[in-house]
């Protein structure tokens, strides 16, 4: 566009034909660009959002396991609400970030459908530009050599290239401003459900923060008003038998138990998976996992074509490798 724009400027200033390039049209190509690039690095910023996102879960659902695991159930009533908390902490981690997939991806795959839209008009309009200024090149040509009837052959098309031209810049000033203003809305749109969505999962955390404090609240103040009919015996009683007994740790069904592996990388599911056999996950799309290696080589026996995963939940057992695509962190993401 930019060469069509000084080679017109040029054949103006000599003579040699009228100007072609409209101006508006071409400020609002460039615009037009300028989006398009900012598109696809909120895509790109986004999927490093979700990664960053996905590994801090899998942390937290680790320290909270160890959390668990420093209180017992015999010694301390409110045990049973921790773990029920840590649990309600997962689980809002997890559907948060499943919804924000979700939900963003689709706002954001609908925006590079408007962008697709216009770039076959700007596409088009492109493509007559290149022919009206190759035509009127060999127009020009023909003139110089003096070849009566080409000239006149050539200048028929290049009347009506000029005003194909003409039509399309004239369209495209009307559809590029709507296009911006649309994609305006769009983002604005966006911007909403990114916060509404923060907004709900910020609530459920704080929900669940609460309960547990009010309950623990409730535990100390029972634990001071009993404390003074507790005997020296009675304490030394309580801790013989706590030495005596073998200490179970709470951490909910639906964590893993083996902590011998090492993540490899992370991946996005494309395609849903059911799970057909125990040793097995469930695969949601646009869901993110982890691929692992057992430090045990045996334990990494497997099917060619199948991966050990560890969804955010902490569930951990066997995938189709061709169900999700793995993510790199300075990969560029269309």
């Amino acid at each position: 566009m930019a060469k069509s724009f000084f080679r017109s400027v040029t054949d103006q200033i000599t003579g040699g034909g009228s100007k072609t390039t409209d101006i508006q049209v071409v400020q609002a190509i460039n615009r037009f660009d300028e989006e398009h690039s900012k598109l696809e690095r909120l895509k790109r910023e986004f999927d490093k959002y979700t990664q960053a996102k996905l590994v801090f879960d899998n942390a937290t659902i680790r320290f909270f396991d160890f959390i668990c695991s420093l209180t017992d159930f015999s010694k301390w009533p409110q045990q049973r609400t921790l773990v029920q908390s840590c649990t309600d902490i997962q689980r809002t981690d997890s559907e948060y970030l499943q919804r924000v997939n979700r939900q963003i991806n689709l706002n954001i795959n609908s925006s590079f459908e408007i962008f697709k839209k216009m770039q076959i008009r700007i596409t088009d309009q492109d493509h007559i530009q290149h022919d009206y200024d190759k035509t009127r090149k060999q127009y020009q040509s023909s003139i110089k050599r003096d070849e009566k009837i080409k000239v006149d052959r050539i200048k028929n098309e290049l009347d009506q290239l000029k005003s194909a031209l003409g039509l399309i810049n004239s369209e495209l000033r009307d559809e590029l401003p709507k296009f911006h203003l649309d994609l305006q809305h769009h983002h604005i749109q966006f911007i909403k459900e990114l916060f509404e969505l923060n907004g709900k999962y910020h609530k459920n955390l704080y929900k669940s923060h609460t309960h547990f404090m009010r309950n623990l609240q409730e535990d100390v103040s029972t634990s001071l008003n009993n404390s003074g009919n507790v005997s020296k015996i009675e304490t030394e009683s309580s801790i013989t038998d706590y030495d005596k007994q073998k200490v179970t740790y709470c951490t909910p069904l639906s964590r893993p138990k083996r902590t011998d592996y090492k993540v490899l990388h992370q991946a996005r599911v494309v395609h849903d998976y059911k799970g057909e056999n125990e040793d097995e996950i469930d695969l949601i799309k646009d869901e993110y996992i982890s691929v692992i290696s057992f430090e045990n080589e045996e334990d990494n026996t497997r099917d060619s074509g199948w991966e050990y995963g560890e969804k955010l939940d902490g569930t951990i057992g066997l995938f189709p490798v061709n169900f999700a695509v793995r993510l790199y962190d300075n990969e560029e993401k269309q």
